[in-house]
C-alpha cells in the first residue's frame, strides 16, 4: 500500500530552506531531490514546480515516455482524496407568488377558432 500525503505536506517540501523537493504527477507524489542536480533542463525548472502539482508542466515539457518511466523511481506515494464538503450545497429557493412577476392577460389568439383556453 502507498502512504499517502496531504496537499498541505506536499506544499511543505517545496526544495526551499533545506526542504526536499516533492512534486505531484498524476496524484501521485514523487520526491525528486535527487534528481536536481541531474536535470537536463536545470534544477530550477523542477524548483518552480516543487510542492505543487506539476503534472501540467511536466506534460508541457515534451518529456519522453523515458523520462516517465525514470520518474516511477522517485515515487513516494499518493495525494490524498480529499472528503466533500461538509456543509450542504446552498440549494435556491423557489420564487412564491408574491415574488414573481404579475400575470398578464392572455391576449385572443389570431385563429378562428372559438375555444377559449382558461390557462
Amino acid at each position: 500500500m502507498s502512504q499517502i500525503y496531504q496537499l498541505t505536506e506536499v506544499a511543505e517540501n517545496n526544495g526551499k530552506k533545506g526542504k526536499p523537493a516533492w512534486i505531484i504527477y498524476k496524484g501521485n507524489v514523487y520526491d525528486v531531490t535527487g534528481f536536481l542536480k541531474d536535470h537536463p533542463g536545470g534544477a530550477e525548472l523542477i524548483l518552480e514546480v516543487a510542492g505543487k502539482d506539476a503534472t501540467k508542466a511536466f506534460n508541457g515539457a515534451g518529456h519522453s515516455s523515458d523520462a516517465v518511466n525514470d520518474l516511477k523511481k522517485y515515487k513516494i506515494g499518493e495525494v490524498a482524496i480529499n472528503a466533500q464538503p461538509t456543509t450542504k450545497p446552498q440549494i435556491p429557493q423557489t420564487k412564491t407568488e408574491e415574488q414573481l412577476p404579475p400575470k398578464e392577460p392572455m391576449k385572443p389568439s389570431s385563429s378562428s377558432s372559438s375555444f377559449l383556453c382558461c390557462c
